[in-house]
């Protein structure tokens, strides 16, 4: 890794991209139900058997993505701290 990349402005560009892909990710799995009940509907069709139960279990799921989201912010956060703080001894440990 090279130097530029334990800036506070390359963490920030690092977590907006990760930002837009859970948000993505999130939005999907919250709004699943309706997204399949819109697209079979596209085409002349009906969802049947998906009801609020399977769309609980959906935000189960986007719940999910959105605490891996917090954790990967977190652990990046803490990498940051200690490389700023410790940068020989985080270069040494990369050997």
């Amino acid at each position: 890794m090279n130097k530029s990349e334990w800036t506070w402005s390359a963490f920030l560009k690092r977590n907006i991209k990760f930002s837009a892909v859970c948000l993505a990710a999130f939005l999907f799995f919250w709004n699943s139900v309706a997204i399949g009940e819109w697209l079979y509907s596209l085409f002349g069709g009906e969802l049947r058997g998906y009801g609020p139960a399977q769309q609980r279990w959906h935000r189960v799921w986007a719940v999910g993505v959105a605490g891996a989201f917090v954790f990967g912010v977190l652990v990046d956060v803490f990498n940051m701290r200690y490389h700023r703080k410790y940068p020989e001894e985080a270069r040494r440990a990369k050997k």
